[in-house]
């Protein structure tokens, strides 16, 4: 067990799946909360239509945070998941920039939001991508190593 628990890829998808789980959490505030709705994403228009639609959303922000949760405890069994949450950001991604185009919201609204999603998808991907990226890493570090000796 000490060994898997001191696998880096082991450590880098536990601290993916907890951030995406507490991120997610957080993000049913406004989705449950209209009054957060507006202060964060300065919505006025919070109709019956709204909050039945944030009520869908919310259903599925809740049953993720959950799937995340879930993966958090067999990250490498599990690690599927990573890959599928990098799909759902870049949706979420596509979502937010259409509501930006059509003037739904201003841009600086989702600023914040988008360097978290950043930062999420770089953690998540190279989480799953672990070995590989870790393999270029290690040949890049090789190379310039190999390139400095020569130079020198």
């Amino acid at each position: 067990m000490g060994r898997i628990e001191n696998d880096p890829q082991v450590r880098l998808l536990r601290c993916a799946f907890l951030l995406g789980a507490i991120t997610d959490g957080l993000a049913l505030i406004p989705m449950l909360v209209p009054d957060m709705a507006a202060v964060l994403w300065g919505f006025s228009d919070l109709t019956g239509s709204y909050r039945f639609a944030m009520g869908y959303g919310a259903s599925l922000m809740l049953g993720w945070t959950v799937l995340l949760v879930w993966a958090y405890q067999r990250p490498l069994e599990r690690r599927f998941v990573a890959a599928l949450t990098v799909l759902v950001i870049y949706g979420l991604v596509a979502t937010e920039v259409f509501a930006v185009v059509s003037g739904a919201m201003p841009a600086w609204r989702m600023v914040p939001t988008w360097c978290l999603q950043t930062a999420l998808l770089a953690l998540f991907a190279t989480a799953y991508h672990y070995r590989t990226v870790r393999s270029w890493v290690t040949a890049w570090q090789g190379t310039e190593g190999d390139a400095t000796d020569h130079a020198l």
